[in-house]
């Protein structure tokens, strides 16, 4: 069955990403040269795309006297581009490759950075596009990963791009304004296939008015309040399989427990008690992981859904991107400068990260796009990240309460306009050091031991934790619930290995059996906690 549903879901996307992507003349964009439409895909929402295109229009005016547009492609979240990206590159390849003679069955490694067959040598060094010219938007891992298959580009032959705005604005790209790295999270790709354009953190939303009518004791402030059982039904969370973003939010808490593991290591041989700590902190962060689960309400696939749920009283708290969290909480701000609606970034509990724009290969306009980055990066364009609405220089409609990624945009002159002047993210202490070394490497096997640990049985997963909770946690209960021997440290290495498989069907197999297996630990729980 599996097999027949890989199938099925790879000919979905390939028939819906011409749909998705097919350029088309709008009202808006008919009266533009080709030379001066930007195409630009992205999982931003529409007040964010409103207030970029219509700072870059004025950029463009003011310093190129040209009148521009950008038709924006929004097929979905950021692993659903992913997925469109890649059959549309698929496609484009096979037609460059097979016009010169080829085999169009030899081309299955193209995109395969493992390979140094005929046809991947091939398409690195061509042209082959897919009419759209850079992805905005999402997160590192996400760009790393378009990186390794060779969709992403520093420079085109002609050499615009990324590198032609680091060789125009060398000064940009230094500690002064847009340092390499800050908490261990770099802030543009080495390579330059990627940089950063603002930088988001994660953080927790509430219905205040909800939390009190329905008695629970005290608004969340860390993870750990969110795993209580007086949240119970209440919670909104995002699948981070169709998000790299929501997904790195997950790989955070798990970082923050193993850290935590690692810092009360005894100092007796510290290379080998840091490894069992870090072991025990992995595991500590999936059972917190899998008890917010337990007690979330349901799963969504659009982050963007959640905190507007809990604004409606749909749920009482979510975890979320922080500006989706706060842009919500001033749209909901009374006459009196009160909400209904909280948000919260934990305290020594989020990390920083940056939200990348990366030109694709083949990008039909490189030159609006490189003077599109170079926008994106300046004073102009950090203003409408982190200005207040209103201001001049700032956004038009409403505070976009991103966190500009230039550390000069953080002077005294600048905050005195900014939307939420007391954010200082380029201050050490502010947000914990991100570790690669832990995590990087299992950043796909994350996504998957959630989806088993926690959405595919998630019926299953809330009456379990209910029982426990109705029945005061009984020790060989809780026990079993507790037991992740099968997704431990050394375990999810194993899994990981698997999931590299060029076989898609191992991948499916790995994903079901663990599915498979938590549904029936849970049953067992149950069973357990009301023998």
């Amino acid at each position: 069955m599996y097999r027949y549903l890989a199938v099925f879901l790879a000919m979905a996307v390939t028939i819906a990403a011409p749909i998705l992507l097919k350029p088309k003349e709008s009202a808006r964009s008919a009266d533009y040269l080709p030379a001066d439409r930007l195409v630009v895909v992205t999982p931003h929402v529409e007040t964010i795309r409103y207030e970029l295109e219509r700072g870059f229009q004025q950029w463009m005016l003011a310093n190129h006297q040209r009148r521009v547009v950008i038709d924006w492609r929004v097929p979905g979240g950021t692993s659903d581009i992913i997925k469109v990206l890649k059959s549309e590159f698929t496609a484009a390849f096979e037609n460059v490759w097979t016009t010169a003679g080829n085999d169009a069955s030899l081309i299955h490694d193209f995109a395969d950075a493992r390979s140094n067959s005929p046809a991947r040598t091939a398409f690195l060094q061509s042209s082959a596009g897919v009419g759209i010219d850079l992805m905005l938007g999402g997160g590192p891992v996400d760009y790393n990963g378009l990186k390794k298959q060779g969709f992403t580009v520093s420079r085109n032959a002609a050499g615009l791009g990324p590198e032609a705005v680091r060789k125009a604005h060398p000064d940009w790209f230094s500690s002064a304004v847009i340092p390499a790295n800050i908490a261990g999270q770099d802030l543009y790709d080495p390579d330059l296939t990627w940089i950063g354009t603002c930088l988001s953190a994660f953080g927790i939303c509430w219905n205040e008015e909800r939390r009190v009518s329905l008695g629970i004791p005290s608004p969340p402030h860390t993870w750990a309040d969110l795993a209580l059982p007086e949240w119970r039904n209440q919670i909104a969370l995002a699948d981070p399989t169709k998000s790299g973003t929501v997904a790195a939010m997950f790989e955070v808490i798990l970082q923050i427990e193993m850290q935590k593991a690692i810092a009360s290591a005894p100092d007796s041989e510290p290379a080998r008690a840091a490894a069992a700590a870090a072991a025990t902190g992995w595991l500590n962060g999936l059972r917190l992981i899998q008890r917010i689960a337990a007690n979330a309400r349901y799963w969504t696939d659009s982050s963007t859904k959640i905190p507007l749920d809990v604004a409606d009283g749909e749920a009482v708290a979510g975890i979320c991107v922080d500006f989706y969290g706060r842009n919500f909480v001033e749209r909901l701000e009374r006459a009196n400068h009160t909400s209904r609606l909280h948000f919260i970034a934990p305290k020594g509990e989020t990390t920083v990260s940056p939200q990348p724009v990366a030109m694709l290969r083949g990008a039909p306009n490189p030159e609006l796009a490189t003077r599109f980055i170079e926008f994106l990066l300046s004073p102009d364009a950090q203003k409408l990240w982190g200005w207040k609405a209103g201001t001049p220089g700032g956004p038009e409609k409403m505070a976009l309460r991103n966190m500009p990624i230039r550390r000069d945009f953080y002077s005294p002159e600048s905050l005195t306009n900014a939307s939420d002047p007391d954010l200082r993210p380029m201050e050490k202490g502010i947000a914990f050091t991100y570790r690669p070394e832990l995590t990087a490497d299992l950043f796909s096997t994350i996504r998957v031991i959630i989806r088993a640990m926690c959405i595919d049985p998630h019926h299953e997963l809330r009456n379990a934790w209910a029982a426990l909770d109705a029945s005061g946690f009984p020790p060989n209960a809780t026990a079993t619930f507790d037991s992740l021997d099968a997704v431990n440290y050394t375990a999810a290495a194993g899994i990981a290995a698997k999931l590299k498989s060029r076989d898609p069907i191992i991948a499916a197999t790995v994903a079901r059996d663990l599915s498979s297996l938590f549904r029936d630990q849970y049953l067992r729980v149950s069973s357990l906690a009301h023998p």
